[in-house]
């Protein structure tokens, strides 16, 4: 009984230790937020993730609301911290915005993709 118990026990410390190497890159917070309405037009999108990313694989995308894209396409990490990425937007007018990201997790490469909205108050 004690070897299926010490058994069990080191299964379990195994699933603890791999769990954190198998997270993803989540979507923690945003600038704008998502769901804001802001007063002046952004000149850049930045998303903080749970984790760093790789910079070569994820992306920001933001579009109008017709559907055309209005972003740079210039998706980069800030200031050295690989939790962040953003990208700069053209000059936008009053209206509602919704970005599109795509993470792909620096250390293990999962990827996951989200959005959400902003609203530019006329």
């Amino acid at each position: 009984m004690r070897f299926a118990t010490t058994i069990a026990y080191a299964g379990l410390l195994t699933l603890i230790a791999t769990g954190s190497a198998l997270a993803h890159a989540e979507y923690q917070s945003s600038v704008p937020e998502s769901d804001a309405t802001v007063k002046s037009a952004p000149k850049e999108v930045s998303i903080v993730f749970s984790e760093e990313v790789n910079p070569d694989l994820s992306r920001i995308v933001v579009d109008d609301s017709a559907g055309t894209e209005v972003d740079v396409g210039n998706s980069h990490i800030v200031g050295g911290d690989a939790k962040q990425l953003a990208v700069g937007v053209k000059s936008l007018q009053a209206g509602t915005y919704v970005v599109l990201w795509t993470s792909v997790a620096a250390d293990d490469g999962h990827k996951l993709t989200g959005k959400f909205k902003f609203t530019i108050a006329p």
